[in-house]
């Protein structure tokens, strides 16, 4: 969500740090009740404003001030989606319609109406009442190890609409210019590989930018949950974001083009207003020119997504914030200063069930005494010179025929009582032409070589007799030469301004020679490094033809199907402790990019030096690189498994080998002790099992492991191996109860699994005696 953001590494969140804490010391729940929810500047500032109709507004207010419920969105693209969904529809909720709180009933989860697929849900239940509820605890547990994960993420619902309005593709190169924490960034990448063939990885890419440092180090956290080798997650300030150049294929490489993108997405820092029902101290801290100290940044980091935008790419700019100074006026001033090479994009089709209302045409500016001003003119020089200077005619209305031209009522405003979520707002931009200088020459260029290609054709036609009257004017019909398509592309792909010899990261005089340069607003170098954090070891590419990484490579027989160009790490002291993999997009990128691109991490993990002295390999799979490799394995070392199998792995610490199928352990001697494994059970390869699944699964399970000479040891953290047993044997355990030695339960006990709708106990007592017997090994990091 959008937040306050500071001049230097802004983030998120103005009143989410420390929202919770004074003085150092943390305050309760009941604290939080105490405080008054209301602002009579916010009551007079919103009600000039007219966001909604006079008779409407009390239960605007009202919706403001109430506690927000629990929202949460099923990843997409994972296997398991649909089995996740399923147990909560199938387990979840009857357990939470029979339960009650204090004799009242519970109203169990509900998807999102407009949500797609039925993963986004919302729970009328606010987090923290989950968090404390002991009738709750299990379903809260649930969700906290399925969030741990990645298979669900914990986050509100009106923050779930950017990514699903940018439309994004697999093919598409993607930048989210102010991404921490990283709920719209997982999205984006959800949509990234959601029609990708298993084994293969998307040709597009994500980068999930952000200016804070440590923020960006959160949401590193955030994008690992989600193992994806198409993510880059950089630092730099959003309004800055260094142009990344490449060799013009049309120049034989004498010239270079900047690096454009078909997607960007603005969740742009802002005030927060519309975040009140989580953020309560929002509502003694709320200042009108809250906003005024944000427009500029606003403007400049949305202009900076204008020139970074393919011609024909999509925007979106959202905050969080319900203040027109920060939406509807960046957005027109924006607009009007491209003079039409940007357009609001109609999304009114789209997300139907969605409600919303439309952008605002006109609005009123609060100076500091209270006093609403229509224009920039009719500010009294009473308010002093200076102070009369922090006030600048973008924070007004154009005219009325202008905003009308721009279709400002395209945006979209989301309010509280509409359906209970928090205040957003979202604008969809489309670039329909060049904005630069060098962008207009290029889309010149192509053009020309369309026309001649054209030409060409209609030649081709004359000169072999068979064209008619009406080929020979018209080419409609014609069919065109092999990459006549692409260079009918090419006519809409732009690149923007080549080096000009300045600094590096500078905009290199994009508008400088428009027409649009009276209109010019500056845009400044990046600032120089000063976090000591960011000096750690840069990533180098590995050559899979020598080294470590081939002994790696040929020990464990990875297909040529597989690509070689994509293994990298941090080397120190010429060693290194783990192989990373990322596509070949990603690696073109961070190639081009250089040191021009502040890279905090990338890639996904496949492998991890392990300490065991005499193993065949110095190197281990990973778990979370496991489905990546998966397919470019060679059968001797994933061994299909029963049920029964599974079972095993997920009850004992490290089951026997004797412990499994005969045809499993078969398969397991083919693979020397002391080295990875992984075991693989498909619901679809096994429909006569005689011990049936606790769980409806579809989803194939693949369970990393490590052969012993007489056992197997599962690959996994806690929160993976929770998240598994929930849904192999349907119990909802605490990761805490997960570990390296044996609990005291019975092996009967363990086998039989608990119904879904068993009551839990307050002192968890219960809980304790399901998860005994459950514990499985824990692999070293």
């Amino acid at each position: 969500m959008g937040g306050r953001g500071r001049r230097k590494g802004y983030g998120k969140g103005r009143n989410n740090k420390n929202a919770d804490h004074v003085n150092g010391e943390r305050q309760s729940y009941k604290k939080f009740e105490e405080l008054r929810r209301d602002n009579d500047s916010f009551r007079k500032y919103y009600v000039a404003q007219r966001i909604v109709e006079d008779d409407e507004f009390p239960a605007f207010m009202e919706a403001m001030r109430t506690v927000l419920p629990t929202n949460f969105r099923i990843t997409g693209s994972r296997q398991q989606a649909i089995d996740i969904r399923e147990q909560i529809m199938h387990e979840f909720i009857p357990y939470i319609k029979e339960t009650s709180i204090d004799g009242a009933d519970i109203e169990p989860p509900h998807p999102l109406e407009w949500y797609p697929n039925n993963f986004g849900w919302q729970f009328s239940i606010p987090r923290i009442a989950l968090k404390k509820s002991n009738e709750l605890s299990k379903f809260h547990s649930f969700l906290v190890t399925e969030t741990e994960v990645g298979n669900i993420s914990r986050q509100e619902a009106v923050s779930m609409v950017p990514p699903l309005l940018l439309d994004v593709h697999s093919n598409h190169y993607v930048l989210d210019m102010c991404a921490a924490p990283g709920s719209k960034t997982a999205q984006l990448l959800e949509a990234l590989h959601a029609d990708v063939e298993e084994g293969k990885t998307p040709a597009g890419f994500v980068i999930a930018n952000d200016a804070d440092y440590k923020r960006a180090c959160m949401l590193v956290h955030q994008m690992n949950r989600l193992n994806s080798p198409n993510i880059i997650v950089t630092n730099h300030s959003g309004e800055r974001f260094p142009n990344i150049y490449q060799a013009d294929p049309h120049s034989g490489g004498s010239k270079r083009e900047i690096v454009q993108f078909d997607r960007i997405l603005c969740d742009v820092p802002c005030s927060g207003d519309g975040t009140t029902r989580k953020n309560v101290r929002i509502w003694e801290k709320w200042r009108s020119d809250d906003a005024h100290s944000l427009n500029p940044l606003q403007s400049k980091i949305l202009q900076r997504a204008a020139y970074l935008l393919k011609t024909g790419g999509r925007l979106v700019y959202s905050t969080c914030s319900l203040n027109p100074i920060e939406n509807e006026a960046i957005i027109a001033h924006v607009l009007d200063h491209f003079e039409g090479a940007l357009r609001l994009v109609d999304v009114s089709e789209q997300l139907v069930a969605l409600k919303r209302r439309p952008g605002l045409k006109t609005w009123k500016v609060m100076t500091r005494d209270g006093n609403l001003h229509d224009s920039f003119e009719t500010i009294s020089l009473e308010e002093g010179g200076r102070s009369r200077r922090k006030y600048i005619p973008n924070f007004f209305p154009l005219t009325a025929e202008r905003m009308d031209e721009l279709h400002i009522e395209r945006c979209m405003r989301i309010y509280p009582h509409l359906q209970n979520t928090g205040g957003f707002f979202v604008a969809v931009l489309e670039k329909v032409a060049p904005i630069s200088v060098d962008e207009k020459k290029k889309a010149a260029a192509d053009a020309a070589r369309f026309a001649s290609a054209m030409d060409k054709i209609r030649d081709q036609h004359s000169d072999n007799g068979t064209a008619t009257k009406r080929q020979a004017v018209d080419t409609d019909d014609t069919e065109e030469p092999a990459g006549a398509c692409e260079m009918k592309r090419a006519k809409f792909s732009v690149a923007a301004e080549p080096d000009r010899g300045g600094d590096d990261d500078e905009e290199g005089g994009d508008d400088g020679d428009t027409a649009q340069s009276s209109k010019k607003m500056p845009y400044l170098p990046d600032s120089p490094r000063e976090d000591p954090a960011l000096s750690e070891n840069p990533f180098v590419f590995l050559d899979a033809d020598k080294g470590e990484l081939k002994t790696i490579l040929d020990y464990y027989s990875i297909k040529n199907t597989m690509s070689k160009n994509g293994f990298l790490s941090r080397i120190e002291n010429g060693d290194f402790r783990s192989v990373y993999y990322v596509s070949d997009s990603v690696r073109d990128m961070i190639q081009l990019a250089g040191q021009r691109l502040r890279v905090v991490n990338t890639g996904i993990k496949v492998f991890s030096r392990n300490c065991v002295k005499g193993a065949g390999c110095a190197f281990r799979l990973v778990c979370e690189g496991v489905p990546l490799l998966l397919p470019h394995l060679p059968n001797k070392y994933v061994v299909d498994a029963s049920f029964s199998d599974i079972k095993s792995l997920l009850e004992d610490i490290n089951p026997l080998l004797t412990a499994l199928s005969p045809e499993t352990q078969e398969c397991i001697k083919a693979v020397d002790p002391s080295s990875s494994i992984i075991i693989r059970y498909d619901p679809a390869k096994h429909l006569d099992d005689k011990e049936k699944p606790y769980t409806r699964l579809t989803a194939v399970l693949v369970i990393p492991c490590w052969r012993g000479h007489a056992s197997l040891s599962v690959h996994m953290d806690k929160n993976q191996l929770c998240s598994l047993i929930q849904r192999v044997l349907g119990r909802t355990i605490n990761k805490n109860a997960v570990g390296g030695f044996k609990l005291t339960n019975n092996r009967k006990s363990q086998s039989e699994a608990p119904a879904a709708s068993s009551p839990a106990t307050k002192n968890g007592e219960e809980e304790k005696e399901e998860m005994d017997g459950e514990q499985v090994t824990e692999a070293a990091s």
